[in-house]
């Protein structure tokens, strides 16, 4: 399976964090939507980003020791599409600028929004309108 996933975190704190080289960011309680992908292996990548005991590598790796992912969302496909969903939430959640879009054009992979409901309905409402059929997942890796 590959595709690209959305992790649906909670960040019960506020919490200012350093991650990698982006300068301190304060990030407060609530809730966050992180876009990735994984062409190689969605399978591997999740267990990566559920797994507590790993190497830091990417900007997510910073904030997830202090937050608990409630929900992921896959959208299988062969085609690379995190940046478009990524600017389709854009335009619905605030963003914190330049969290894991180092490698892209994006302004940002992160979203925020104080409460979950509503930021979990408008994420499969972006991956519908984008013809990406959403697929929900429990953090242990079953399907919802």
């Amino acid at each position: 399976m590959r595709g690209s996933y959305i992790l649906l975190i909670r960040l019960s704190e506020a919490e200012t964090i350093s991650p990698g080289r982006l300068a301190d960011v304060h990030f407060p309680d609530g809730y966050y939507a992180y876009v990735g992908s994984a062409l190689g292996g969605l399978e591997a990548r999740l267990k990566r980003h559920l797994s507590r005991d790993k190497k830091r590598h990417w900007h997510i790796d910073y904030l997830l020791p202090k937050a608990s992912i409630t929900d992921i969302i896959i959208g299988e496909t062969r085609d690379r599409v995190e940046c478009a969903i990524a600017q389709a939430l854009s335009s619905q959640f605030a963003s914190i600028l330049g969290f894991g879009s180092s490698d892209c054009h994006c302004s940002s992979h992160l979203f925020f929004a104080p409460e979950r409901k509503p930021m979990k309905a408008g994420i499969i409402a972006t991956l519908t309108a984008l013809a990406i059929p959403p697929r929900l997942m429990r953090p242990g890796g079953q399907p919802k």
